[in-house]
């Protein structure tokens, strides 16, 4: 019994709990989705994984996540909150490059850069300037645009210092 409770854990080695201690939300994301096969009937190291792969914006590998988080309620809440930030991401981006009209669309609050722009464009609480799309939410500013790739951004600001950026696809 006590080397099935090690498994979810280790998968030839890495240790998903202890690399998640230490912030290494990439790593995390890159192996589980390279050792799909060997963790997709965990439900607690795939939400391990589809944690890691939101806060390091590798969203590409929420939809497999998804697919197999179903057994529990824990599992199936940690789903659907993976796919909101996903489906947010996608709106996200065809309202950007396609300006497609999203104002009737409604989403819970989720503390996530995009979640957070979404909601504001939703409402239309933004401006536009030069191109850009800039929302004030609480002490933060966020700059949203797209560059020649049509790679989104999204900038964040704290005192004009940029804390962070993100960009998706």
């Amino acid at each position: 019994m006590k080397i099935l409770l090690l498994i979810p854990i280790f998968v030839f080695g890495f240790n998903f709990q202890q690399e998640y201690k230490k912030h290494e939300f990439k790593k995390i994301c890159l192996y589980g989705a390279n050792h799909f096969q060997e963790i997709k009937h965990n439900e607690d190291t795939l939400t391990l994984v589809g944690l890691s792969c939101v806060k390091s914006d590798y969203f590409i590998y929420l939809p497999h996540i998804i697919n197999n988080l179903k057994h529990t309620k824990k599992a199936r809440l940690n789903s659907i909150y993976f796919s909101i930030l996903f489906i947010e991401k996608k709106l996200l981006i065809s309202y950007i490059l396609d300006n497609i009209d999203i104002s009737y669309y409604r989403f819970p609050k989720i503390n996530h850069p995009i979640s957070i722009v979404i909601n504001h464009i939703i409402k239309r609480d933004f401006k536009k300037d030069n191109g850009k799309i800039i929302i004030k939410d609480k002490n933060s500013l966020y700059k949203i645009y797209k560059n020649d790739e049509n790679k989104i951004f999204i900038d964040i600001y704290q005192n004009n210092q940029l804390i962070s950026s993100h960009w998706y696809r």
